[in-house]
């Protein structure tokens, strides 16, 4: 069997010519070759109807509102991004930029845009797009604006040449580029009303808006015209929002939907004609606690309480009882397809209740009770997170929130704790995104000398070997100091029909691209 890969581009050393600079070089030259193309399936596409589901469907589809994790399936078929990531291995690899290049000290990334792009207007891609849609990033409230922080300007060199200048090196940009922050907007139209819901945009797909019925059902249309478009093997994708598994299931068996993930307990129940990829981990579970420093619930800002909070969650217990088995218990946020992540780690908290209660009773704080968002993500879980907190003293009270409100209620500050369930990204956008002061897992800023010292060699190295040791290091302080209490790394198993495979073990992004044709 023969499988059709959409998106497949010549593999390049983007992060992996670091290892490979001398002293001298200091990391000046990073950069792709700028003769990166696209490589098509030597046979004639064979096009498919795709239609998946996804836990979520985007909020918004503004390149300055944009969420990350399964809400790209929509948005970056409509959206083109900078960059890509290849299936299977998470490489950084060319997309709408087939190159990239840093100075020196990693304050100025050259991006050089392939020629030939356009809007689904027909207008050009070009580097004033990504100026005016960086700019507008950087200037506009939102979900994307807080990894513009080091972000100083975005200037075009030329027609096809854009420089990203920063205050100091931004180890998180560049993966990034992959997915929100390197969104293309058309400059004509990105600040009409109607980019929140129907986007001019440079992807594979245009969305059908006589089709579409939004936070249930998307339905995208492919470009002839796109510049990748022999490589993309589906004619329509189809997205629908089926958060209940069973749900999932039925319209799997039903033939409604081609792809979608299956519980485990569920997989004796489809037929050969079904292509099974299992998945090991796609995604950290973790209760985040959102006070570190304790400045309004003191409690948390005692490290015994948080070390109680990780030795009240018997990991193993929720993985086999409320995620199947599906996926790989953990105490550190790191991916374990990284270098940072360390299997050691894993052993500091062992299932303890008593241990955790102890530490609570040593801090004062036995009988202090903390409201944390229900959510989508949190409901199967709520019984077991609210009895380990019982067998350490302490009382979690749910507070209901919409699906649509989820994002905004961790970032509020109106609570102490919330669940979440976070894709992976890069080692260093990980490493920001969790304890840097404007990351989305620390709302409120929290840091220290510790974190600060880190962050000052992770933020000023630009080789990432050389940095390696720091990301360690924060890693095993965060594990120590108990910032979070991470529980799996969440695992799946993907099944697709009707000729459809999965072609991604989840080191990639949700898109487009993780989907073949078998021939």
């Amino acid at each position: 069997m023969s499988i059709s890969r959409p998106g497949r581009m010549p593999r390049r050393l983007a992060f992996a010519c670091a290892a490979t600079l001398t002293a001298v070089l200091t990391l000046s030259a990073c950069a792709g070759s700028p003769d990166a193309a696209p490589s098509g399936s030597s046979s004639p596409v064979v096009e498919k109807d795709l239609a998946i589901a996804a836990v979520s469907g985007p909020n918004s589809l503004d390149p300055a509102q944009l969420v990350d994790g399964q809400q790209m399936f929509v948005w970056s078929s409509i959206l083109d991004t900078l960059l890509a990531k290849e299936n299977n291995t998470g490489e950084l690899i060319p997309n709408a930029a087939e190159s990239w290049e840093y100075n020196e000290d990693g304050t100025e990334l050259t991006l050089k845009l392939r020629e030939g792009m356009t809007f689904s207007s027909g207008d050009p891609v070009n580097a004033d797009a990504v100026v005016t849609t960086m700019l507008r990033n950087k200037n506009t409230p939102g979900i994307v604006q807080v990894k513009y922080g080091a972000v100083s300007d975005v200037t075009a060199e030329d027609d096809l040449t854009v420089v990203v200048h920063f205050t100091h090196f931004d180890p998180q940009f560049l993966a990034n580029l992959a997915q929100s922050t390197g969104a293309i907007g058309d400059p004509a139209t990105i600040d009409d009303e109607r980019t929140a819901t129907d986007p001019v945009g440079s992807g594979p797909f245009t969305l059908d808006t006589t089709k579409t019925v939004p936070g249930s059902t998307y339905v995208l249309n492919k470009r002839d015209d796109y510049w990748n478009a022999d490589a993309i093997p589906f004619k329509t994708f189809t997205v629908r929002v089926l958060q209940d598994p069973t749900a999932s299931f039925n319209a799997l068996q039903a033939g409604e939907i081609n792809a979608g993930t299956v519980q485990t307990q569920l997989l004796g129940q489809l037929g050969d004609e079904y292509a099974i990829q299992p998945i090991e981990a796609q995604a950290v579970a973790y209760l985040d606690i959102l006070d570190r420093g304790g400045e309004q619930w003191p409690c948390l800002g005692d490290q015994r309480v948080r070390q109680a909070i990780n030795y009240a969650i018997d990991r193993e217990g929720v993985l086999e009882g409320l995620f199947a088995g599906v996926g790989k218990v953990t105490e550190q946020v790191f991916s374990p397809f990284g270098q940072v992540y360390d299997e050691e780690l894993n052993e500091t908290y062992d299932y303890d209740p008593e241990k955790g209660a102890e530490l609570v009773e040593e801090a004062g704080c036995a009988g202090e009770s903390f409201q944390i968002p229900s959510t989508f993500l949190s409901t199967s879980l709520e019984p077991t997170f609210t009895q380990a907190f019982a067998d350490i003293g302490l009382t979690l009270e749910w507070v209901p929130v919409p699906p649509q409100q989820a994002q905004s209620a961790h970032l509020s500050g109106d609570y102490p704790l919330s669940f979440q369930i976070t894709g992976f990204n890069s080692d260093p956008a990980d490493a920001a995104s969790h304890y840097s002061t404007s990351g989305y897992s620390n709302p409120r800023g929290y840091t220290d000398p510790t974190i600060d010292a880190l962050f000052e060699t992770i933020n000023t190295t630009v080789d990432f070997d050389a940095a390696l040791p720091a990301y360690q290091e924060l890693n095993a302080y965060a594990v120590d100091q108990a910032f979070e209490a991470p529980i799996v790394f969440v695992g799946g198993t993907w099944a697709a029909r009707d000729g459809i495979v999965v072609i991604d073990d989840g080191r990639s992004v949700p898109t487009v691209r993780q989907f073949g044709v078998s021939e």
